[in-house]
Parts: C-alpha cells; structure tokens; sequence
C-alpha cells in the first residue's frame, strides 16, 4: 500500500515538475518574441528620426548654397519634422506597449532567477494576470501627448532648435543683409504676412513646443528605463 503510494507521489511531483519546466519554457520563448517584435519597433523610430535629420540637412545645403532661395524653405523644413514628429510618436506609444510587456517578465521573472529565487507557478500572481491582460484587450497606457513629449525631450527638441537657428541665418542674411531688426522683418515677410508676425511666430510656436513637452511627463509603470 505504501509503495503504490509513494509511486503515485513521485509520479505526480514529475508531472507538476514537468508543467513547470514547460510553463516557464514557454515564457522564455514568449519573451524573447516580444524582444524581437521590440527591437522592430524601436528601429522604426530611429528611421523617422534619422529622415528629420537628412531632409534637415539637405533642405540646408540647398537653402544657403544660393542665395536667391527663399527663407520659407526652412518653414517647410519645420513642417516636415512635426509630420515626423507625429508619425514617430504613434510608433513609440506601440514600442511603449511591448516595452510594458518585456519589463513585467524582466522584473518578475528574469530577475528573481538571477539572484537565485525558486518561481512558483501561481496563476493569480498579480504581474501574470497585468500580461494576460495586456494580451487580451491592449491598452496603450501612454497617451498621445505624453509620447509627442516624450520624442520632443529625446529628439526634436534639438532638431527643432537647429532650424529655428539656420532660419535666423538665412532671414538675417537673405535677401539683404540685415543691420537691424526691422531689416530681419523685411527679410521675414512672406507675401501679405508682415514679417513682424512670419519672425515671432516662428520663434515662439518652437519654444512653445518644447516647454509643452515639458509639461507632460512619462506616467507609465516602467518608467525606469532611460
């Protein structure tokens, strides 16, 4: 009698051993996907930012290598990178997504293994069910405008700068070079907009921008990572 018994206890602690090693199995598979779907993501934001900085550059060299070229070059300039801006920050709230992911199964099961934690399968762990969650109905927790902040303070912002600045340049040197500020506003003057409103405009919409993105600051649960 208890022989069958401890035959049957071993027989059982193999099996839950057995689940256990293929539960945790497929979590490491699972977060390696994840990683890699990550990585995907984050490559796509290093091309639209990569694209500011090339139509920056080549709208640069074309506006000051001749001098007839118009200033408002560098305005279209600053509205090709707010198209990127927009379109890398609809990119980022989805890397965000699989970021959340990775960093629950980095935090609660990569790190307990590496200082030596035995994991238990326990399905009403509360960081199994937040994954089980995010997998069954996504919710992106960063909004729109946290992630335009967000790419503003890691990217634009200098972008940004760097066109209102080439854009001084050229408004102070083309089409006349200016000695005074009321010279800069005729240089600024587009057609039947004053340059007075074409010059503060400019200054002011790019450091608008930047003190916004100031203002909304990352409130995701892992945060942590720079």
């Amino acid at each position: 009698m208890w022989l069958i018994i401890a035959v049957i206890t071993m027989s059982l602690e193999e099996s839950l051993k057995d689940i256990k090693e293929k539960y945790y199995g497929f979590l490491y598979h699972y977060y390696r996907a994840e990683v890699y779907r990550e990585t995907n993501w984050r490559n796509r934001l290093d091309t639209t930012t990569n694209w500011s900085i090339v139509v920056t550059a080549a709208i640069a060299s074309f506006a000051f290598g001749n001098e007839d070229i118009p200033h408002i070059v560098f305005i279209l300039n600053y509205f090709f990178v707010l198209s990127f801006l927009y379109i890398e920050a609809r990119r980022f709230r989805n890397y965000m997504l699989l970021r959340e992911r990775t960093r629950l199964m980095e935090k609660n099961l990569l790190a307990p293994i590496l200082i030596g934690h035995d994991l238990d399968i326990d399905l009403n762990n509360e960081w199994r069910s937040s994954l089980a969650d995010s997998l069954n109905s996504p919710k992106i927790e960063l909004s729109k405008t946290e992630a335009l902040a967000w790419r503003i303070r890691r990217n634009y912002a200098i972008i940004l700068v760097f066109i209102a600045i080439l854009w001084l340049v050229k408004v102070t040197t083309s089409p006349t070079k200016s000695e005074s500020i009321f010279d800069v506003y005729k240089n600024a003057r587009m057609w039947f907009i004053p340059g007075e409103i074409v010059f503060w405009g400019i200054i002011v919409s790019v450091f608008t921008v930047i003190f916004l993105s100031l203002l909304s600051l990352n409130k995701t649960s892992h945060s942590d990572l720079p």
